[in-house]
């Protein structure tokens, strides 16, 4: 289980040239399903809250609780990322440790 927080912004047109305007932050706690070799992590959402900025006007909703979401890695780096800890932290080392290959002697 992660924890991120990320930008929202408004909508635009494509070829808008307008400079883009922040609405507020989307912080989403989710569980990683997996992470792919283009540098994608699916994410299912365990929860999600909204802090809108005081200027802004429109109405701002949180992802759905359970649908899986896909963002760039490097992308939830710059959100501060915490991994949430476990209730056992010596049985997610076992599950680590059975995952490593060995080294071949």
């Amino acid at each position: 289980m992660i924890r991120w927080r990320e930008p929202i912004w408004k909508p635009q047109a494509r070829m808008s040239k307008k400079p883009p305007t922040m609405l507020g932050f989307r912080t989403i706690t989710g569980q990683v399903l997996k992470l792919d070799r283009y540098g994608w992590a699916h994410i299912q959402v365990a929860a999600c809250t909204i802090e809108p900025l005081p200027r802004c006007t429109r109405p701002l909703y949180p992802l759905e609780v359970g649908k899986p979401v896909r963002r760039k890695r490097d992308k939830i780096g710059q959100g501060r990322i915490e991994r949430l800890l476990w209730s056992d932290e010596s049985a997610r080392d076992a599950i680590l440790a059975s995952r490593r290959p060995r080294k071949a002697t």
